[in-house]
């Protein structure tokens, strides 16, 4: 009997025992608050307009407006902001032009400029052209007029790359190579 009882005892104590190890154990438990993050999609938008025209008459020593302008849009995140003027049919023969401060030639390819450029909290437009204005050659004689046979154009593009992780304005430039030939 002395048996049994201390038997029931012990079970008794090893109940209460766990009982109270259980509730201490959920005293020292918790959980924190939890951290949602959310990942947006990055974006570059530009934009190309020109407000003078498409054509122009070739007159000796005329000065005519030409204003194509890059507009980075609101958003957009920092990058490499190039303009590219692909000039055909002898135009350097005929009209001449300055790039717009803040531009720098990329080495090794005629015709494309490059700047940086910050994310943009606004839209910011960049000028291409000084003064927005291309020079007929003032020695462009009435004879030379005659042999033209296909017109001189000035083509305008623009293109962007994001400037994280990318170092160099001609690491961009080869991106955007590849993405073009693609």
């Amino acid at each position: 009997m002395i048996k049994k009882k201390i038997i029931v005892s012990l079970i008794i104590l090893a109940t209460l025992l766990t009982f109270c190890v259980g509730v201490t154990l959920a005293y020292l438990m918790t959980a924190s608050d939890e951290v949602t993050n959310t990942f947006t999609v990055g974006k570059i938008e530009l934009e190309l307009t020109e407000t003078t025209g498409a054509d122009y008459a070739l007159v000796p020593g005329k000065t005519v407006q030409k204003d194509p302008k890059i507009t980075v849009k609101s958003g957009s995140e920092s990058c490499w902001l190039f303009a590219e003027l692909k000039k055909t049919n002898g135009f350097d023969e005929y009209v001449t032009y300055q790039v717009a401060d803040g531009w720098t030639a990329l080495d090794g390819y005629d015709g494309v400029y490059y700047r940086s450029v910050a994310k943009a909290e606004t839209d910011f437009e960049y000028t291409i052209l000084q003064n927005d204005c291309v020079t007929v050659k003032d020695t462009l004689t009435e004879e030379k007029m005659a042999l033209i046979t296909q017109n001189p154009t000035l083509t305008v593009y623009a293109y962007a790359v994001q400037s994280v992780n990318v170092a160099t304005a001609e690491e961009a430039w080869g991106i955007m190579q590849t993405s073009l030939q693609e």
